[in-house]
């Protein structure tokens, strides 16, 4: 279905669950891009924090808000505003979470892109720019990552580490934007975070919705390497969209092989670590070549669990958690199993 000028119909789907600020910030962008949305979708994930209140008073008229009476998580969110935008019969659907803030020309480039109208692509990505660290002058020495530089030119932000990736036949991944690549057009890639993604109608009708069950973690990174299976997919470095919780780039502390990367998840929120684990241990078991996959779970709980013994507060009650994590990822036991 298309405008009456021709053009594909778009919409935007944001996700935002009690993050009132960030998701005004993010609507605010969506509302003044150079290239006009024909409907923003924001999916309320239960929010307790003023966020139904704030987009009735400020965004009437401007966005579709669909309020969901429990909270969902991260996958059961996004494959709900997905799922709406696709029986709406939009030709293109932007994912992001609500705490990204695009440029005003990001959808613009996006479409603009030599990308956009061939068929066999279905999904572009923004770039997205790790704005937790401080802009930089261009010192790339400085940084653990690919620095890119920013809309007004005076400065440089650190590419969101991870974010757009490429996979190995045990589904390992790694970034795959570099400092070479942002010299192209468009850049080839095999999975992204829902970060802003523009998904072709058409990849959604051939692969189906983000699994629900996952909860929350790699819902995204399952989706779209699921499309990549079967489309083409691209960064589209002229697209710039700015991440408000950008992962740390420092490199992490070691020792005996394992890893401490940042501060960890805190304890009061270890359910978070199980979802990440949990479903890690799915989808690259899911997803790895066959004769590996057998090895993903065992290898997979030794590291965290060896992280945890080495690094973390309440080591043992960590362990428990992350056996009963690969337990269950091992039978395909999903859904909400920990409330968080």
């Amino acid at each position: 279905m298309q405008t009456s000028s021709g053009r594909p119909r778009i919409a935007a789907v944001v996700l935002t669950h009690n993050r009132c600020s960030l998701v005004e910030e993010c609507l605010e962008a969506l509302c003044h891009q150079a290239l006009t949305l024909d409907e923003i979708l924001v999916i309320d994930n239960a929010s307790k924090d003023g966020t139904r209140e704030m987009l009735k008073q400020k965004y009437t008229g401007e966005i579709t808000s669909i309020r969901l009476e429990e909270n969902l998580g991260s996958a059961g969110g996004f494959c709900e505003g997905i799922r709406l935008a696709h029986e709406k019969g939009y030709d293109w659907i932007w994912v992001m979470d609500d705490d990204v803030v695009p440029a005003a020309d990001a959808l613009k480039a996006l479409v603009e892109s030599p990308a956009f109208n061939d068929p066999s692509v279905g999904l572009l990505a923004s770039l997205v720019l790790d704005v937790k660290v401080k802009s930089q002058t261009p010192r790339y020495e400085q940084f653990n990552t690919v620095m890119a530089a920013c809309p007004d030119g005076a400065s440089w932000i650190p590419v969101g580490a991870g974010q757009q990736r490429r996979f190995s036949k045990t589904m390992g991944y790694c970034p795959a934007v570099s400092k070479e690549s942002l010299e192209s057009p468009i850049i080839p890639i095999e999975g992204a975070g829902f970060l802003g993604i523009l998904v072709r109608r058409d990849a959604i009708s051939s692969v189906g919705l983000p699994l629900k069950e996952l909860f929350m973690f790699w819902d995204d990174l399952e989706f779209t390497y699921r499309i990549s299976r079967k489309f083409k997919m691209f960064v589209v470095p002229s697209s710039r969209i700015f991440h408000r919780h950008g992962w740390d780039s420092r490199s992490p502390r070691r020792f005996l092989g394992f890893a401490k990367q940042g501060a960890g998840v805190p304890f009061e929120r270890i359910s978070r670590l199980y979802y990440f684990v949990r479903n890690e241990i799915y989808v690259r078991t899911k997803y790895a070549k066959p004769w590996l996959a057998p090895f993903i779970p065992p290898a997979l709980l030794i590291k965290s669990v060896g992280a945890s013994l080495l690094f973390y507060d309440h080591p043992f009650s960590r362990c428990r958690l992350l056996c009963q994590a690969a337990f269950d990822a091992t039978l395909g036991r999903l859904g909400m199993r920990i409330r968080p």
